[in-house]
């Protein structure tokens, strides 16, 4: 009881990491000054196994362990039609999100370029997603319970479990990663000097006083704008992440505060934070859903805005009646007239 009341005493204490053991595994001196949010005391920083740490590593392994399992269903054996139908409503419920995925975020922004780069945008889809969903479980809360009866320090398990994309600095990872593919892809499909040029809208060639007097300060303006897009891509995780857990726990710190006030009323205010808090976690969980899909859509837009060269507008929108994207494009089911290409083809 006493963890729960601390938590109704500071709810923030939910969200922030914590520490899973007492001794850092190793330290080192940074200088002096005190940051205890980083770990950072008497000038040395000294690192630790935190729950945000661990749940990263849990849902990277959660993400290899379905996926190994989705694989098994999807794989083509035996023969006939059936050796090509998905087994298992999990395995299609997957195959399902990852073609939506394909076909509808990246292939109309990346065209011809999607094939090449769908695995990193389901690796960031998939990661994000059962960070999310991961954070809802009460691990903690089911830790705690479980070792109460047998250990005298069942609290220490009350922090368990986490969002990891509640934590900036995962998020920071991930827009880092974003901006290192967005620069690689843009460099691999444009070349460095076409992909370079780009930053600059006015050009290099012309008069000096344009090209240096406008164009230096514009270069600059629009590489900033992009690793502000990126910071931004981080932030907004993390602020909608962080905020739904705080409200939750916001809520149902009003039960403690009712109960230091009469039993009775703290009985009536439980009956409605739970039904709220059953809200508020579906709304989460949609959420979850939510955040996964924005991020990995921006990192496409920004991938697509640097990817494609001027030269090639002219040939976007051409469209192959005979490719993957048409054979999958279910409105010709009806709207018969796009059958057409097919029987100009």
């Amino acid at each position: 009881m006493n963890l729960f009341l601390a938590a109704a005493d500071n709810p923030i204490s939910h969200v922030v990491p914590h520490r899973l053991h007492e001794k850092p595994l190793f330290t080192i001196d940074v200088g002096g000054g005190d940051i205890p949010a980083l770990f950072i005391e008497d000038g040395k920083y000294s690192f630790y196994i935190t729950n945000h740490l661990m749940m990263t590593a849990v849902t990277a392994i959660a993400v290899m362990l379905v996926f190994a399992y989705v694989a098994t269903k999807v794989r083509v054996k035996g023969q006939g039609l059936d050796a090509y139908q998905t087994k298992g409503r999990l395995a299609q419920v997957f195959e399902t999100i990852c073609w939506f995925i394909r076909d509808e975020v990246v292939r109309p922004n990346l065209h011809e370029k999607t094939d090449r780069y769908i695995p990193y945008v389901w690796t960031v889809f998939f990661f994000i997603l059962f960070a999310n969903i991961l954070g809802l479980i009460p691990f903690g809360a089911g830790l705690h319970m479980g070792a109460l009866p047998m250990s005298d320090h069942a609290a220490h398990f009350g922090h368990w479990g986490g969002t990891a994309t509640g934590n900036l600095s995962l998020n920071i990872m991930l827009a880092m990663c974003s901006f290192i593919a967005i620069v690689g892809i843009g460099i691999y499909e444009t070349g460095a000097k076409t992909f370079f040029s780009h930053f600059n809208p006015i050009g290099w060639d012309g008069p000096k006083l344009m090209s240096y007097g406008i164009g230096l300060p514009l270069y600059v303006l629009e590489w900033m704008g992009l690793i502000i897009k990126c910071v931004v891509l981080a932030m907004r995780l993390f602020g909608t992440m962080m905020a739904g857990h705080l409200v939750v726990a916001a809520i149902v710190g009003l039960v403690f505060a009712a109960a230091s006030v009469s039993q009775l009323l703290g009985y009536g205010v439980w009956v409605a934070v739970v039904l709220g808090c059953i809200a508020l976690t579906l709304l989460e969980l949609f959420i979850c859903l939510l955040q996964a899909f924005i991020f990995t859509f921006l990192t496409v837009l920004f991938i697509a805005t640097v990817s494609h060269d001027h030269h090639d507008h002219d040939h976007e929108h051409e469209h192959d009646p005979l490719g993957d994207e048409a054979q999958m494009d279910l409105d010709k089911f009806t709207d018969p007239a796009r059958l057409a290409g097919l029987a100009d083809a």
